[in-house]
């Protein structure tokens, strides 16, 4: 079974408030559903190529894998410290100013 590009695509698009897939354009419902089954076929096939890579690539990069992931968390942890902390300057200015301006007053 060999997917052909375009005719393997069913999509809705919206056009005056109808579907543009064969089954609602009046064409051949059994092609239609033919073209379904087709494209649930190559998804299948495509997953379970997925998941037999990705076992392998666990096996040889997953060390690598594990410290990238873990490089990213402790980045990504940072910068969200970082700009708690400055909220927070900020909030302290904001009241600081506000009892300033409230004294002047």
């Amino acid at each position: 079974m060999e997917c052909n590009g375009p005719q393997c695509s069913v999509s809705q698009v919206e056009s005056h408030n109808s579907c543009d897939c064969p089954s609602c354009t009046g064409q051949n419902p059994v092609d239609f559903i033919e073209l379904t089954w087709h494209k649930a076929a190559m998804n299948a096939i495509l997953e379970a190529k997925k998941d037999r890579i990705k076992s392998r690539i666990e096996k040889q990069m997953g060390d690598a894998l594990d410290q990238g992931a873990d490089a990213v968390v402790e980045y990504i942890h940072k910068k969200i410290s970082a700009a708690i902390t400055t909220a927070g300057s900020e909030q302290e200015l904001k009241n600081k100013l506000f009892s300033i301006l409230k004294k002047a007053c």
